[in-house]
């Protein structure tokens, strides 16, 4: 669809009181009828314009007289607003609610332009599924707070829970990134306490309050170094190699797998899989060890076997 014959339509019923008749169009537009007609087609079925046609008047955007209409910056051919539906399904699992709330209107106009290429909601819906696990929600408010702030740069004021000891304490933080990760959102901040970078649950903020001091920016390597070196979501520097060795049974697809961007992987002669992975502090790493139970082995570092070989006893001792 051209473009330029889009542009030029809209221009000419933007703003108009009066419908404009058809052949003043084709002149402007110096172009034929069925052009037009597909350029209208393809203007009411996919940018969502008001066109209507006053018999024997001519054409014009039917609005109230507080309303407008603009076209939309973006333009999709068919695969791409499937791939958009896809996208949609996937925004489902973005907690919190006031996410969804917000981006209701282009799902709206979204579901619309599913139905003009024939793919019920009914259809996309039940047949793309995204399965969240272990998802722990976040109050809108303080998730919209520390959004806020982040993006503002203005140091915000959290009551954070330690579900270690089950206790609240007030921090003073400036925040840096918001990364959501397996399913649950995180904040990378500069705590004033601590003096130094710490990352946050978000779902662990029991209270949130915007303060008018500017937030402290921390240099995005720094803040690179304190988040990406180690396995997982715990930062810090590497204490240490993981190198594991997966069964036969499971390695091929097991090799499909990113545990690490600096993961280093090679092969048994007997077609055991072996991955070596960074960790700064081990905890998370050892429950996905757990997971594979007897598929997995710990070659080294010797304290990571002891730590899996304690682990498996305590959970051996409530099954005797």
């Amino acid at each position: 669809m051209d473009f330029a014959h889009i542009y030029e339509l809209h221009k000419l019923l933007k703003g108009r009181r009066y419908p404009i008749p058809l052949d003043e169009i084709l002149h402007k537009l110096e172009c034929s009828r069925s052009t037009f007609h597909r350029i209208r087609e393809h203007m009411s079925d996919y940018l969502g314009a008001p066109i209507t046609n006053q018999r024997g008047e001519g054409y014009i955007y039917d609005l109230k007289s507080d309303e407008s209409y603009e076209l939309p910056g973006l333009w999709f051919s068919a695969k791409e607003i499937i791939s958009l539906a896809l996208l949609e399904q996937l925004s489902e699992t973005l907690q919190p609610d006031v996410v969804k709330q917000l981006l209701q209107p282009v799902s709206e106009r979204l579901h619309q332009l599913l139905d003009k290429q024939h793919i019920s909601q009914h259809d996309w819906q039940s047949r793309i599924k995204v399965a969240s696990q272990w998802q722990r929600i976040c109050e809108p408010e303080h998730f919209i707070n520390v959004a806020h702030a982040l993006l503002k740069r203005q140091q915000l004021e959290i009551d954070y829970w330690q579900w270690q000891t089950d206790s609240t304490e007030t921090r003073i933080i400036s925040p840096q990134r918001l990364v959501y990760y397996r399913d649950n959102w995180y904040l990378d901040a500069w705590c004033h306490k601590r003096e130094a970078l710490r990352t946050f649950s978000v779902d662990a903020i029991h209270q949130s309050k915007k303060t008018s001091e500017i937030a402290k920016d921390i240099d995005p390597d720094q803040l690179n170094a304190h988040v990406m070196p180690g396995y997982g979501i715990f930062a810090g520097d590497v204490t240490g190699i993981a190198e594991l060795k997966f069964s036969k049974a499971i390695s091929k697809r097991t090799s499909r797998e990113s545990w690490h961007p600096d993961q280093q992987a090679n092969w048994t002669e007997q077609g055991e899989y072996l991955l070596s992975v960074p960790y700064s502090d081990p905890r998370e790493l050892i429950r996905d060890i757990l997971r594979f139970g007897s598929d997995i082995e710990v070659i080294k570092p010797e304290s990571l076997r002891e730590e899996i070989k304690n682990e498996l006893q305590k959970t051996l001792k409530k099954y005797c």
